[in-house]
């Protein structure tokens, strides 16, 4: 079988791209005598393999129509990676799926669906959702409340299947990650990871940083990660508020930024440091967090707000999740993984258990299945 996956790719500082990467790396150790070859978006890497091909050749800001269909005409499953940052809601996509042709299997992979009461531009993108999902043979989601949608859409329930995002495991050693960026060995050191953005809510642990202070005073917070290139003005202003605050609340000394983009070498010794990763973003889209499960795949123990983003992290360990903005309960769970060690050991064989089912090697062999099935259709 030769599979053609339609994606931004590596070293593009993108998600998806390294997404698209860790699922590619599973599904060949599974399979090796698979063809695979990446139709990727221009800035990455072109590779020529056996078996294994990179070619960028379209662009998210140009007519991709003709380039992704061209590289996809000898191959017998197509696997697009869709995501609303990549694909303008216009037809170039709609129409990709339609010059393939009937003859050709194609896969549709929906990493975020927004519903359309919190959607800035409304109906639209539900609409261009249920579209693209109509034309694709299969649809894979991540998530039990994307299906919920896609179903309300009309979009039939054997047609979606929900395969979850992938884990990697690692085990950086904490002394050397620590001694990598400077950061104090005896310390409790609380880490976010990610580009700068307000939806991010960094504000609130800064408020749970102040109330944690007042029980133990070795914490710190080590945030990594810049704004994006692309950075909207809010995100522009709100990294202006973020420092206003750390100096009103006095948090120089006990408040470490990284302040660049992480590149990938970096990223799971940043996991490394950690003794506990937060997540108190607010957000309604229904997508999955790739840093989180790199987090979980580091056997570290996660904080995370009550929103459909850590919706499986609510079917292991319900007692993670607190409700958004609720600095005081963040700080509270916090001390109680810091000095509870039987509720640590009891967060930690779930975290194991969520990080076990949502191995890539597992995540691949459901890909390979449903690849297989469609092409025995």
């Amino acid at each position: 079988m030769k599979i053609a996956f339609v994606s931004p790719y590596i070293p593009v500082h993108c998600g998806i791209a390294t997404y698209t990467d860790y699922l590619i790396q599973g599904i060949r150790k599974i399979d090796p005598a698979l063809e695979i070859r990446v139709v990727a978006e221009k800035g990455a890497d072109p590779v020529k393999q056996e078996r294994f091909e990179v070619s960028p050749c379209w662009d998210r800001n140009e007519d991709y129509i003709r380039p992704i269909v061209a590289s996809a005409n000898d191959v017998d499953l197509i696997h697009i990676q869709y995501e609303y940052g990549i694909y303008s809601l216009d037809e170039r996509l709609p129409s990709v799926f339609r010059e393939l042709g009937t003859s050709l299997n194609k896969v549709l992979t929906i990493h975020c669906v927004r519903p359309a009461q919190f959607s800035r531009i409304g109906i639209a993108e539900e609409n261009f959702i249920k579209e693209i999902a109509q034309l694709a043979d299969q649809v894979i989601i991540h998530l039990e409340s994307q299906k919920a949608i896609l179903e309300r859409l009309g979009i039939p329930s054997e047609k979606l299947h929900v395969i979850p995002h992938g884990t990697e495991s690692s085990n950086e050693d904490k002394e050397i990650s620590r001694k990598r960026f400077g950061l104090p060995m005896d310390a409790k050191i609380l880490v976010m990871l990610g580009f700068m953005k307000k939806h991010k809510c960094l504000h609130v642990i800064l408020d749970a940083l102040v109330e944690m202070l007042k029980e133990r005073k070795d914490v710190y917070l080590f945030v990594a990660g810049s704004l994006a290139p692309s950075a909207s003005q809010e995100d522009i202003d709100y990294a202006k508020f973020i420092s206003k605050k750390i100096a009103e609340l006095g948090l120089q000394n006990n408040f470490i930024h990284d302040d660049r983009f992480i590149p990938h070498e970096d990223v799971l010794h940043i996991i490394g440091v950690a003794d506990i990763f937060m997540f108190p973003y607010v957000e309604e889209d229904r997508a999955v967090s790739g840093s989180f499960h790199l987090a979980i795949g580091a056997d570290k123990p996660v904080i995370a707000t009550r929103i459909p983003k850590f919706e499986e992290l609510g079917d292991v360990c319900d007692e993670l999740l607190v409700l958004p903005y609720n600095s005081s309960e963040i700080a509270r769970l916090a001390i109680r993984l810091f000095k509870d060690e039987e509720f640590s050991c009891y967060v930690m064989n779930k975290i194991k258990i969520l990080k076990d089912k949502t191995s890539w090697e597992i995540v691949a062999k459901m890909h390979l299945e449903l690849y297989k099935q469609q092409s025995c259709k």
